[in-house]
């Protein structure tokens, strides 16, 4: 295929670039006139200049193009002023859709979030892509985004339109620490505190080539989990700080303490303008709150994908990289631990419960 990935410069654009390069396809990527083209520059793909915010450097970056990846879905920085964020964000998204319907581009896939899937019903005990996201998530502004694009994505008559609903995602490429963040903090002591609840974890790789067969294989008006490992969030911080060599001294604190405690964070970095990262962001807090083990079956059976990397080996390759760039250095790195911690059975109960 001829495919653009927009937002070619994030985390998870490069992933999915990359993997479009690796099977073989023709690849264009968006980039910002400002941004970071460092890690870009080696993908094997063509870049070129647009913005979000203008609609005809997007249609010029389409043309030509069979199928558009749209990896740039807005990301709210806080969890403040609800109406403004979704305002940003729908803008943002019918600047695509406007860009994809006037340079006749067949496919658009969305890179949306399993924020959008919502608990399962009828006795089941994984959600899938029928389970709608609940009215008291979308109280979490970072959820509310989220289902505000793919809705909008999904209602548009102008292009075939298919999502990609990917789970936590951890690997290379992760430039911004996104989730390399939690990495890091371990790897210097700094994360006194954490929130525990059910987490599914996803290999970059994986969910990269999850976008390729999506695109290929989708069935249009539909979303798909690419989904990994069902896990706990402490079962995958101890096998960061075990992969790292360092002992797992965080607190586990209740969600009525860790939701206001991230509220305040949040407003404190607002007030002083400078668009700090909080030291515990609301929007983590809200995924473990609403957090769901995820049935893959439906991405299986329709795009005859399965996300199949083992978790520890992702979250070894993930460290590798940081290694490799210096996010982490061994000077960086806290005393070894002494004492093993032991590891529950989730590992057991994951492939169980994914299969």
């Amino acid at each position: 295929m001829r495919a653009l990935v927009v937002g070619g410069t994030g985390f998870v654009g490069m992933n999915v670039a990359r993997a479009l390069v690796r099977h073989g396809h023709d690849v264009a990527i968006t980039r910002r006139v400002r941004a970071n083209t460092l890690f870009a520059r080696k993908l094997g793909a063509k870049l070129v200049v647009a913005e979000l915010d203008d609609v005809d450097s997007l249609e010029g970056a389409m043309r030509g193009r069979d199928v558009v990846f749209h990896c740039a879905g807005y990301y709210p920085r806080y969890s403040v002023n609800p109406d403004e964020q979704v305002a940003i964000a729908r803008r943002a998204t019918a600047n695509v859709l406007n860009a994809a319907e006037r340079a006749g581009v067949q496919r658009l896939v969305l890179t949306s979030s399993v924020a959008t899937i919502g608990s399962p019903t009828g006795g089941r005990v994984l959600s899938n892509e029928g389970d709608r996201m609940s009215e008291s998530a979308r109280s979490s502004v970072y959820f509310l985004v989220k289902d505000v694009i793919e809705q909008d994505v999904l209602s548009v008559k102008g292009v075939d339109t298919v999502v990609a609903c990917p789970a936590g995602i951890v690997g290379e490429l992760d430039v911004k620490a996104g989730t390399g963040f939690v990495f890091l903090a371990l790897s210097r002591g700094m994360m006194p505190l954490y929130v525990d609840g059910k987490a599914n974890i996803v290999d970059a790789d994986d969910m990269a080539d999850g976008h390729v067969a999506v695109a290929l294989r989708g069935k249009g008006g539909q979303r798909y989990i690419l989904g990994g490992h069902n896990t706990t969030v402490r079962e995958f911080l101890v096998g960061v700080s075990e992969e790292l060599g360092v002992q797992f001294r965080s607190c586990r604190i209740p969600l009525a303490v860790a939701g206001p405690l991230a509220t305040f964070d949040e407003m404190r970095c607002v007030m002083r303008g400078k668009g700090e990262r909080p030291f515990m962001a609301r929007e983590f807090v809200d995924m473990v709150r609403y957090g769901q083990w995820f049935d893959a079956s439906k991405a299986a059976a329709d795009l005859d994908f399965l996300a199949t990397t083992p978790m520890h080996l992702t979250i070894r390759k993930a460290c590798a990289w940081y290694r490799r760039f210096r996010y982490i250095s061994r000077a960086e790195q806290v005393e070894p631990a002494t004492v093993q911690v032991r590891r529950s059975k989730s590992d057991g109960q994951s492939s169980t419960m994914q299969a």
